[in-house]
């Protein structure tokens, strides 16, 4: 008896499990479709990623530039909406003012005579209200519409919705 299988007991596709390429080329092809499959959603994964890092410096310098109007209005206590917003239109950063002074911010002031709200200008802050009292409460909302030249990405992105329309508020008290 030899060693050998007998033909009638092996299954009729055995050479089909046995088969290797005598180069591994397609085993190559297996890899080199693998890494594109790989690559395509990471590139994916890495734009969203690149572009909520843009939406998430523009909240930042919301924030900044809503801290330094609330402390504008509470040591200027004559300062009305406009002279708010134009004061923190000429402090905050290039992400938010650009080359349209501001035009994407509305800044509301809301104090003890009630509330006002003025877009972002390139004109002089002044003192042109009426005062508020030692120590009351003054808010500065500012809301701002992110311009479709700061989107690199078409809003939805395969399913992904980015904000577009940001706010902050910031409380301070009058000196």
């Amino acid at each position: 008896m030899s060693s050998s299988p007998n033909r009638e007991s092996l299954p009729a596709n055995h050479h089909l499990r046995c088969a290797r390429p005598a180069s591994g080329g397609s085993l190559r092809g297996q890899a080199a479709l693998e890494f594109a499959l790989v690559l395509s959603v990471g590139l994916m994964i890495l734009v969203v990623a690149i572009q909520m890092a843009l939406i998430g410096e523009t909240v930042l310098a919301l924030g900044q530039v809503n801290y330094q109007g609330a402390r504008y209005a509470a040591i200027h206590q004559c300062a009305t909406a406009s002279d708010v917003a134009a004061y923190m239109t000429s402090v905050a950063s290039p992400t938010l003012v650009g080359s349209n002074c501001g035009a994407n911010m509305v800044v509301t002031l809301t104090d003890i005579y009630g509330s006002s709200s003025s877009s972002g200008s390139c004109a002089s802050p002044g003192c042109e209200g009426t005062p508020r009292t030692f120590g009351s409460q003054v808010t500065v909302s500012v809301l701002y519409n992110i311009p479709a030249s700061q989107m690199f990405l078409p809003n939805p992105f395969l399913g992904i919705s980015f904000p577009t329309t940001l706010s902050s508020s910031e409380a301070a008290m009058s000196e």
